[in-house]
């Protein structure tokens, strides 16, 4: 049976619907972005302002915004924007389980897996292979990185490379290479001895490859990582890298010492993103665990390195407090409440997906202006005050019009003429 060729239009009409099942679902859409996103000129044009900035120097911005207020929504713009400037791009969600803020290891294996590239903006998330193979392409940028007279040795990536050049193509080392690439995505792995043992013996790279271990107390390892990555990108035609974290909020849930080693991560991201003269404390003080050699290996790959960083983190007075504390009052972005005209426009956006999609509900404009009166209304006497909760009761109320619309079209409109009458 021959294939069936899918057309341009049906691409858009499969994005607009998924767009919509992930808006019933209350999360935010992979595709579609620019459709609902009302009311963040400010803030879109702040993150503009720091990957201008961060391709030269590095940066951090912190938005603060209450729950269901567009903070995840804002940092898929980001990512999106980061892309779009020509920076590798990455972004990991913290939980109270897998992916605590005390525990930096997960943190990072979370985000090297999520790495995005300008050149494959719409796929799916690539991880360290492109970069690293890009790099194996030029002989004397591995030697830089991988010996410690060539000026930009990487105790971490150097070793990778020399390795990932000498197993390039992978052929009968395919299995060698991916090993090598789990244990510098930060995975669970075999003793990283006896991988470098198995290295030395199959490719004529001699570096040492240290230990990537989930301790609390190695943060400043995966820093020095994140650096080296922002650098590495850039030496090798990007701009650098942009690292975007969701649900920072968690934070306010640890106790003790995952509290501490929180605090910590914090301040040592920071101070791999921001000059010394910025920061509310001195990074010289910044706790390093391990054995003598990863004690001995600084937060920061270099001076001034192209990484930016976005915490996003739901209002709460004691993350905020040791935010302020770390990092200017400069480097805040607070998520202000939409206005209700955003909240119209906000409806009769979603509404013109739904005819992108052909769910067409068949009340046309009418429809839009019913549905902009209804969250007009709904705003005004504070029953939605969030874009997701406009979101979602845009998409409730359309589905009902699509599938019982002799019975919502005359509640709405009743609606409609009180509210109007008031």
């Amino acid at each position: 049976m021959p294939a069936v060729a899918i057309g341009r239009d049906d691409a858009r009409r499969a994005c607009a619907a998924q767009a919509l099942e992930a808006l019933r679902l209350g999360v935010v859409p992979a595709h579609h972005l620019q459709v609902y996103t009302v009311g963040r000129e400010v803030a879109l044009g702040a993150i503009h302002e720091d990957l201008a900035r961060a391709s030269r120097s590095g940066g951090l911005r912190v938005v603060l915004g209450d729950y269901g207020s567009g903070k995840t929504h804002l940092l898929e713009l980001a990512q999106k924007a980061a892309l779009g400037a020509g920076f590798l791009a990455a972004k990991a969600t913290l939980d109270s389980r897998e992916v605590q803020p005390c525990y930096p290891r997960r943190l990072y294996h979370q985000l090297a897996r999520a790495v995005r590239y300008p050149d494959h903006a719409e796929q799916r998330p690539l991880g360290l292979a492109p970069l690293l193979s890009r790099a194996a392409e030029d002989p004397a940028l591995v030697r830089r990185w991988s010996t410690r007279a060539g000026g930009s040795f990487h105790p971490y990536l150097g070793p990778t490379l020399a390795c990932w050049a000498a197993l390039a193509p992978p052929g009968a080392a395919e299995e060698l290479s991916e090993r090598l690439l789990d244990w510098v995505e930060g995975a669970e792995v075999a003793s990283n001895l006896d991988l470098g043992a198995e290295l030395r013996r199959n490719t004529p790279a001699r570096g040492r490859f240290y230990a990537l271990q989930d301790h609390r107390t190695l943060t400043h390892l995966y820093t020095l990582l994140l650096g080296g990555l922002a650098a590495l990108a850039h030496d090798v035609g990007y701009q650098g890298l942009a690292v975007l974290v969701d649900e920072a909020e968690f934070y306010s849930v640890l106790r003790g010492e995952d509290r501490t080693f929180a605090e910590v991560l914090f301040r040592t991201v920071a101070a791999s993103c921001l000059s010394a003269s910025e920061l509310g404390f001195d990074p010289a003080a910044l706790p390093r665990g391990g054995a003598a050699v990863h004690r001995s290996f600084p937060y920061r790959f270099r001076a001034s390195q192209p990484l930016y960083v976005a915490f996003a983190l739901t209002h709460d007075p004691e993350g905020k407090a040791l935010l302020s504390s770390a990092v200017p009052r400069a480097r805040f972005l607070e998520l202000q409440p939409l206005e209700r005209a955003d909240f119209v426009t906000l409806s009769q956006r979603v509404f013109s997906l739904y005819q992108l999609a052909e769910e067409n509900p068949g009340l046309g404009s009418e429809l839009a202006s019913i549905m902009g009166t209804v969250i007009d209304a709904c705003h005004r006497r504070g029953l939605v005050d969030s874009p997701r909760q406009a979101l979602k009761l845009v998409t409730e109320l359309v589905d009902l019009a699509r599938h019982r619309p002799e019975r919502l079209k005359p509640v709405l409109a009743e609606l409609r003429r009180q509210w109007e009458e008031q």
